[in-house]
Order: structure tokens, then sequence, then C-alpha cells
């Protein structure tokens, strides 16, 4: 078998997906009888990374747990497996995008997620955590997923909404409260965690609660409830601190700010009761509200592409919530359409064929190691007659910084401002190579993404 068709059990890889430091997720294929083809994503965890019982444990109870799971809103665990390489799980693939790179797309265009559409987004996500905290098809004691997060919430390209990533969820047999620590440590993300798991203590299903409220908040708000410092600084803000409306920059909405307070509540008996409390209070939101139609079509409209050709106003922006597509390709004046292309957003302008990806993706893109692909050798590039011109950043028209690529003839270009990239036709294909990814990976970090420091004029 060529290299390029790896094996992971019953299943051959297709194509490469993400990487990142610790592992890393590809699309694959099972195939049988009479043309039977079962398309999944593997997630496979490094050797090494495996080898530490912390993360081998957590990447197991994700598989354990997942198969508990069986519910039209979570992302479905069907196989796990070890190999040469580490251990791998294969799961549902879901074609579609996070609720972190939608929200931040639409703010960009200056067209917030209307509150009717965000609490719509909250249904489905508590109808998953109702089913979790109810244990599953095992049920006595409640699956606390503790990792709840933008990032963790998929929107499919048919606008439903799937919840992923159980790998740090946690569920003891007869128990209605779980740790929040592992060991001595606390994973999952500070900004999203409710005060208890921040302290150490145990969690109950309030404390989804919580992570959801902070989620919304700042889907709608774009900003953190409790701001982006360290553990202790964020319970402190917690504990003293009461955050702005969610919804004041949108037309004040007391009813859906009341909604996502209470769970923000740092007592975890003011919070809702139950994710089904908190569903039912969004379901009479929304029963309050003149919606001409369902909130999600919205979303399945954003992400057709028929509804993004039809919603382009004379200056080249979308009036309803399409994604956003800036004004026009900075290096020959063409249209941009936006593509959702694994996962990601990508700014594609029909007239030279090059691409803009924001520095999010193309991070998620190449990896926190550099190793979006194993070794491959590609000839090299030859220069088109736009490569020698230095665009404009589509985002803010701010000139682009042009970098060579190592041992090619072509170079890409970086905004300084906002750290997107922009890719001549054909220039991506040299991100399948391990030395191209490691060297960009390199560039945008000493550029200041990591650091949090401007990057150099």
């Amino acid at each position: 078998m060529p290299e390029s068709l790896r094996r992971f059990g019953r299943y051959i890889e297709l194509k490469h997906l993400a990487a990142g430091g610790m592992g890393e997720i590809v699309l694959a294929e099972h195939t049988g009888l009479s043309g039977f083809a079962k398309r999944v994503a593997i997630k496979r965890i490094k050797s090494e990374v495996a080898k530490q019982p912390s993360y081998g444990e957590l990447f197991l109870n994700e598989a354990r747990l997942g198969s508990f799971l069986n519910h039209p809103n979570i992302v479905h665990i069907f196989d796990v497996g070890q190999d040469e390489n580490g251990l791998w799980l294969a799961m549902e693939y879901v074609e579609g995008v996070d609720l972190k790179r939608l929200a931040r797309r639409a703010r960009r265009a200056e067209q917030s997620l209307p509150g009717p559409v965000v609490a719509a987004i909250g249904i489905e996500v508590l109808a998953a955590l109702h089913e979790a905290h109810h244990g599953g098809p095992v049920g006595a004691a409640p699956i606390i997923h503790r990792d709840l997060s933008p990032e963790n919430i998929l929107i499919t390209k048919s606008g439903g909404i799937k919840v992923l990533d159980f790998g740090l969820a946690k569920w003891i047999p007869k128990q209605h409260s779980v740790p929040s620590l592992e060991g001595d440590k606390i994973f999952g993300k500070v900004r999203y965690m409710p005060p208890e798991q921040l302290r150490g203590q145990f969690l109950d299903p309030r404390a989804d609660l919580f992570s959801l409220g902070a989620t919304l908040y700042e889907t709608l708000r774009g900003e953190l409830p409790f701001g982006k410092g360290s553990a202790a600084e964020t319970l402190h803000r917690i504990q003293t601190a009461s955050p702005p409306s969610p919804t004041e920059h949108i037309g004040s909405d007391e009813e859906l700010d009341w909604i996502i307070s209470k769970a923000l509540s740092p007592t975890r008996g003011r919070r809702f009761a139950s994710a089904q409390d908190m569903r039912e209070a969004f379901l009479q939101y929304l029963e309050q509200r003149p919606t001409p139609r369902l909130p999600l079509e919205h979303l399945r409209q954003l992400l057709t592409p028929l509804a993004r050709e039809s919603t382009v106003n004379e200056e080249g922006r979308f009036t309803d919530l399409a994604l956003p597509v800036f004004e026009r390709c900075g290096k020959c004046g063409g249209e941009f359409v936006a593509e959702l292309v694994d996962d990601m957003i990508v700014d594609h302008c029909k007239n030279c064929g090059g691409l803009w990806l924001e520095r999010d993706e193309v991070l998620r893109l190449v990896g926190r190691d550099g190793t979006t692909q194993r070794p491959a050798q590609f000839p090299a590039l030859t220069p088109n007659r736009l490569d020698i011109v230095v665009g404009v950043c589509p985002v803010d028209r701010s000139p682009l910084k042009r970098y060579p690529i190592p041992h090619q003839p072509v170079a890409l270009e970086v905004c300084p401002s906002c750290l997107g990239v922009w890719f001549d036709r054909d220039e991506m294909s040299l991100l399948q190579s391990r030395g191209v990814s490691t060297w960009l990976r390199y560039l945008l970090d000493n550029l200041g993404i990591d650091s949090g420091s401007p990057p150099p004029k």
C-alpha cells in the first residue's frame, strides 16, 4: 500500500484535514460490498503523547463516553484502535464550521449573529447536554462535558448543530457530581470555566450551563464575559464583576440578556437547574419574537453557495447572514467569493485564483508543530505574473509584506496587521511539504501570534 494511503483498522485515509501538537485529523473511508462506503474523521494521538498516562486516558475516555451517546446534536464516535503510530478513534465526519469562526467572520463584516439565531443554536446545544446529563442510554449518572466552548460547537452545511470533543467529559456511575481535577491538573479552557471548576471543586451539570452562557455571550458581543486573564484573574472577575449586556451593541434585548446572565451566575444555585430548564427559557424567548422563519434556516442559507450568490449587493457585501466576503482581491481587484473548505472559511478570487486565509485558519492548517503531512516532494512552482505584485490586505487595505519561501521561486504575502496570509494560484499545494509548513508556522510565530506582541513594522 502506498505511503499516502495509511490504514486505521478497516479505514483507509483519503486526505489530511488538520494537525496539532498532540496529533492529527484525517478523512478516511471504509468500503464494503455493493459499493458500500462510509466516510469518517479519524482523530489520531501521537504515540509519544499517548505514552503520557493523563493524555492517553483522556483520549480513551472520549471514545468510551462517546459510545454512550447517540444523539443528533452530538458527533458520534464509531470506533477506537491503536497501531504503531499511536491511538486513534473514528468519529462522524461533519462538514461545517465551528461557532468561533462563524461569529468572528460575521463580526468582521459588521453583521453580528442576531439574538434569535444565537438562541436557536443554544437550544440545539442544550438538547445535546440534556442527553449527556442524563447519562445517555446507560442513564443513572450525568456525563458532564467540562470543556464546552465555541470551538466545540459545529454548524453543519445543512444548518444543523453538533457538539463535539468529549475528551474531558467525566462520568462516575451512580454519582451526580464529578471532580474538576485530573490528578492535580485542571484541563480545559479557563475563560469558559465556572468558578467551582477554577477552584478545583466537584462539578454537576450546571457547570456546563455556565460554559454555554460564556460561549453564547462571546458569540453575541465578540468578547468574553470575564476577560482573558489567568485562572485567578478570571475567578476574581466572576466573583466581583458583572459583565456588560451581551446584546447592547445590536439593540438591547433584555430577555436574552437575562437568560445568559442567569447561566453565568457565580452561585450555581442561581443558575438554571438543568439543561432542559435553560432550553425552555430559550424556547419561550423565540415564541415571543416575530421570527419570520426558523432561525437556523439563516445558518443553512449562510453555508449554501446559491444563497451566498443571491445576497451580494452592488457594493460586493452580503446583505443577509451569508459568509462575509471582503470587497475585492488585494492583488488583481477581482471579485472575492467565500468558500467553506475542510471546515475553513476561505476567500477566493474568481479572477486570479488566489486565496486569502485568516491567521487562525493558517495555524490550524499547518499545525502547531508544522506537521500537516508526511514529507512530500513537490516540483518548484513557476511564478505567475502576479507573484511579483505586492498586494494589500482585503480586510483593512494595508500593504502586505512579501516573504520568499526557502528553496522556491515564489513568496507568500502576510498582512502585518491581522497576520492573514495570501496564497497565489496553486501555492497552497506547497503546504503539503513538511518543510514549508514548518517554515510558515515559524514565520507566523515570530510575527507575534503566540506572544501576543504586535508584529514588526
